[in-house]
């Protein structure tokens, strides 16, 4: 009896071995091959990580009378001119750069919007960057390859659907990370790409009636105002009967 129970024992160790080193493996290439950017943290926009870097952003204005932002070129666009410098706010104001930012292999940018009156910590989703800039090297290459634009449809006030057929590709949509429609892609008549947030704004209009728009302000700041996210890669709006409006650049 003694020696039955032995062999099964070592029946089962040495049928469990195999299973418990799958385990151990599938945890080792998780931790190593995919190491922060397949952590959950690193993939989703937090309400507390957002609260956390406003406290620290006002604090430190409050003790230097700046504001903890890179130097970033006079042409950069505005929703991303005015990005954080975590390296000015930690360990002070912050223990460390949120678990979602670039900084920490996250997929977000933290930025300031009104920076002149109430600056307001904001994300860049840095996914729909990279979608824009792989469009943008493919009408590069078109251009250079053609001499001409791959341009679609006529939006009026100088902006284009782009020509994907052209390109050989699928056409490219940007998934909203505000309204959780689908984003087209325009470009303007220099060949600029950029997402068109019409559809994001007139919903954010529509959805909060206190989203008042003020005479001859851009309709996007009210949409960066009441979101998490600024609308990065994007081209100036107006509103035009209550809709948003492509402004000619």
């Amino acid at each position: 009896m003694v020696a039955d129970k032995k062999r099964t024992g070592r029946e089962i160790r040495r049928h469990a071995l195999p299973g418990l080193l799958l385990v151990l493996l599938a945890a080792l290439l998780t931790g190593c091959l995919y190491p922060n950017e397949r952590r959950l943290e690193n993939q989703v926009p937090s309400t507390f990580y957002l609260e956390a870097t406003q406290k620290a952003v006002e604090q430190y204005r409050k003790d230097t009378g700046v504001l903890p932002i890179a130097t970033k070129p006079l042409d950069t666009p505005i929703f991303e001119k005015y990005e954080i410098d975590f390296s000015r706010l930690m360990p002070r104001y912050l223990p460390d750069a949120p678990a979602n930012s670039f900084e920490k292999g996250g997929l977000y940018k933290y930025v300031l919007i009104d920076v002149d009156w109430k600056p307001t910590v904001k994300l860049i989703h840095l996914g729909m960057v990279s979608k824009v800039a792989d469009v943008q090297h493919a009408v590069n290459r078109y251009r250079d390859n053609f001499g001409k634009l791959p341009l679609g449809k006529d939006l009026g006030n100088g902006y284009y659907l782009i020509d994907f057929q052209a390109l050989g590709t699928k056409e490219v949509q940007i998934d909203s990370m505000v309204t959780n429609q689908l984003l087209p892609l325009i470009m303007n008549a220099q060949g600029e790409v950029g997402i068109d947030y019409a559809a994001d704004i007139a919903t954010i209009l529509r959805n909060n009636p206190s989203a008042n728009v003020p005479k001859d302000t851009d309709p996007r700041y009210v949409m960066a105002r009441e979101s998490m996210f600024v609308p990065v890669k994007s081209f100036p709006y107006a509103l035009e009967n209550g809709e948003p409006r492509l402004l000619p650049q």
